[in-house]
């Protein structure tokens, strides 16, 4: 199973909607001060010089979008080379409201949604959250990643390197897309809902259970260090977060994540 490593360093920030930041998974705190300049004496020509650690930059992030839910960022490091992710999630729609989506990933995982409607009985889908991932940098010979987009039902995804969905009876091929390599993609999840409750209410109880952003994939040919984690929520999610008791980010013990884990 996925989320048992332990990633090395975690950072929480605020920005200017709600932002969890993290830089590993360590320890967390929120912001972090510039330090002042300081002056050093010059060494004597006998004088050993100790070699220092250079300081890291604090990861600076844009302003989240006014149509977004929240959004992901991480740095994804291996085998010598990294690259910056970014997963911005959309506000959950209604099917009326986002028909392409949620006829895609009706089309894309049958079996996956009948399977889920078996366990949950008088339920139906109501509609879907998509999410866009766009990265900077050198992917990593041999990596793979898994993405929590959002539903606990069925996900999917879209992108030149998006490994093709396996929507086979019985199997998971629906639950979390896997990444391979560089490029933008795009991602949706279907959310259930009762017909007898309005379809806004339904969809908000379906994200308040999701889990949101990256992690380590299992079958992955090159472990992955996890660094530079910053999840911004908008006040909508920021809600949820609190309500509904979110796991946040350096609790996940691997990748850069947020949301229900299920315990509750």
């Amino acid at each position: 199973m996925r989320r048992t490593k332990i990633a090395p360093l975690a950072r929480l920030l605020v920005s200017t909607a709600v932002v969890f930041a993290l830089g590993g998974l360590a320890g967390c705190a929120v912001g972090a001060p510039t330090p002042s300049p300081s002056t050093t004496a010059s060494p004597s020509p006998s004088a050993t010089v100790p070699e220092v650690e250079p300081t890291d930059t604090p990861t600076t992030v844009g302003s989240l979008p006014g149509s977004a839910l929240l959004r992901v960022s991480v740095t994804a490091q291996a085998e010598g080379e990294e690259v910056r992710l970014q997963l911005t999630f959309n506000r959950a729609q209604t099917k009326v409201s986002a028909p392409e989506p949620f006829g895609a990933v009706q089309e894309a995982c049958p079996n996956a949604i009948s399977s889920q409607l078996e366990l949950y009985p008088g339920m139906e889908p109501t509609g879907v959250v998509t999410s866009e991932l766009t990265m900077v940098g050198d992917w990593p010979d041999g990596m793979t990643v898994a993405i929590a987009a959002g539903g606990i039902v069925a996900s999917f995804g879209e992108g030149r390197s998006v490994a093709e969905t396996q929507d086979d009876p019985g199997a998971f091929g629906c639950t979390v897309p896997i990444v391979t390599g560089p490029g933008a993609a795009e991602f949706t999840s279907v959310l259930l809902g009762d017909p007898a409750i309005t379809d806004r209410i339904d969809l908000e109880n379906q994200i308040a259970q999701g889990i949101f952003g990256f992690e380590s994939d299992s079958g992955s040919a090159v472990e992955v260090r996890w660094v530079d984690c910053v999840i911004q929520l908008s006040s909508a999610a920021q809600r949820l977060s609190t309500e509904f008791g979110w796991t946040l980010p350096a609790q996940w013990g691997d990748g850069c994540l947020i949301g229900a884990d299920g315990t509750v």
